[in-house]
């Protein structure tokens, strides 16, 4: 073999002392991976903390000054003390082509201490419980709806004033109100 072929054994092996551990020049080769290592490692730590706090100053950018909105006046008033009667849980179907079934438990609030209306509302307790099932029962699964829940209130109070005495009853409360498919 000639010197020419030693040289080119040598080049394609990677040239003498190439093994692990052995110095290639200032720093073992050792050394060199492991400084690429953390190189990389900080490159990447860096580039995370760079995203994170562009996100993070990206999402502080909204409105500094948020005015939430006021709650309306009927909220903002102290209602006035009642007293109230209980019509208990009452069912009915709606009148829907597939109705749906209306659980509601029904309060009637009137003028603390007055026994009359106390002693008329107990005397027509079960024209109460049929008009209100009546009221439900005409309504649509529409109609029965959050958004239209003091609609209801208001024009169910106006159906029982009817039945009773001087109009007494001032406010109906729904201690439940559910709307359910059978």
């Amino acid at each position: 073999m000639g010197d020419e072929e030693v040289f080119a054994e040598e080049e394609i092996a990677g040239g003498v002392g190439q093994e692990l551990g052995d110095k290639t020049g200032f720093l073992p080769a050792v050394v060199i991976k492991l400084l690429k290592w953390v190189a990389l490692g900080l490159g990447a730590i860096i580039f995370i903390v760079t995203i994170v706090v562009v996100t993070v100053s990206f999402l502080n950018k909204g409105p500094k000054n948020v005015v939430f909105p006021s709650a309306s006046e009927k909220y903002q008033e102290t209602p006035p003390i009642l007293q109230w009667y209980g019509l208990d849980q009452i069912r009915a179907r709606t009148s829907d082509d597939h109705p749906v079934t209306v659980i509601v438990n029904v309060k009637l609030g009137y003028e603390m201490n007055n026994a009359k209306v106390q002693t008329d509302l107990i005397q027509r307790r079960e024209y109460l419980v049929d008009a209100v099932r009546t009221f439900f029962s005409l309504k649509k699964e529409s109609d029965l709806t959050p958004d239209k829940e003091e609609a209801l209130k208001e024009e169910l109070k106006e159906h029982l004033n009817k039945l009773v005495d001087n109009k007494e009853i001032q406010e109906i409360v729904f201690l439940e109100f559910n709307v359910v498919e059978f």
